[in-house]
This record gives C-alpha cells, sequence and structure tokens, in this order.
C-alpha cells in the first residue's frame, strides 16, 4: 500500500462514473454506480482476475441468509438479489450491491488494470458493441491522467 497521508489520495477518480476512494492502512476500497445487476454477473466472462467457474456469495431476498451460487443460477431479472460479492484467488474482492443507486465496490488491494477494467465492463452499457479497447476507454472516461492518478492511489 501507498506511504503517504490519506491528505495526498484524491478521494474520487474522474471517471464516468467517478470512482470514489476510501483507503485504509491495509487496502483500498473503490466504490461507483452501476448500471444493473445482470451487467456486473456478466464479468465473469470478461475479465481474466475473475475465473469463469467462480462461485460468489449471494444475498438475495428469496433465501435466508448469504449462499454461494453458481453464477448461471443468480436471479437477475428481478429485484430478489441485493448483493453480489465475487472472491477470486487474489488480493481483492468485488461486490455489487443493491442500494438507492446500484454500487459496485472493489475493496483489497487490486492492479490499476483490474480496476480499470471493472470499472469499464460494469459502467459501459452495450460493451460488445464497441469497436476497440480505445473507444470503450473514452467512453468511460479512462483518460491517461485519470489512469495515472488510479496508480497513484494504488501505489502501483
Amino acid at each position: 500500500m501507498r506511504t503517504a497521508s490519506s491528505g495526498d489520495i484524491p478521494r474520487q477518480i474522474e471517471t464516468t462514473p467517478p470512482v470514489n476512494v476510501e483507503t485504509f492502512a491495509s487496502h483500498v476500497t473503490l466504490t461507483w454506480t452501476s448500471p444493473g445487476l445482470s451487467q456486473f454477473v456478466d464479468i465473469a466472462d470478461r475479465i481474466d482476475a475473475v475465473p469463469v467457474d467462480s462461485t460468489p456469495i449471494v444475498d438475495a431476498t428469496n433465501a435466508a441468509g448469504r449462499q454461494r451460487l453458481p453464477i448461471t443460477e443468480i436471479d437477475t431479472t428481478t429485484a430478489a438479489t441485493k448483493y453480489v460479492r465475487f472472491e477470486p484467488d487474489r488480493p481483492w474482492t468485488l461486490a455489487w450491491e443493491r442500494r438507492t443507486t446500484p454500487v459496485v465496490s472493489l475493496c483489497g488491494s487490486p492492479s490499476p488494470t483490474v480496476c480499470q477494467q471493472t470499472h469499464i465492463v460494469t459502467t459501459v452499457e452495450n460493451l460488445d458493441t464497441r469497436d476497440g479497447w480505445n473507444t470503450v476507454e473514452t467512453a468511460a472516461g479512462w483518460t491517461r491522467d485519470t489512469y495515472e492518478t488510479l496508480v497513484s492511489v494504488l501505489g502501483a
């Protein structure tokens, strides 16, 4: 982790939507709003760092307590699912939570690339119709400066 004082670390990275930053002695938590659960669940197929066979932890109103469910069994068509968290064999976790506005959180010590890719995949609508990664990065507001800010936040 970065050794600078918390006053040196930005509290927000200006992307679309903005990435909110909370730093702690042992980890960082990055959060942003998300269009919805189905796009979040779809990340297993799009981000190499989340294994395709992941079994996330799910909290839904139609089941008692949190449970591990295969991705194909997560109800993405109703408002029943309130929380989904991936725990890959990495130094971070990735979660989606139904709040007033759905929120994605990346917590731990992710690499800048994982953060940027996760932000893009969970926020850019119609990702398949984009004609290249640079187009997608621009659509999500990822400039060289915003990426460099992320690198400094993560101490990478």
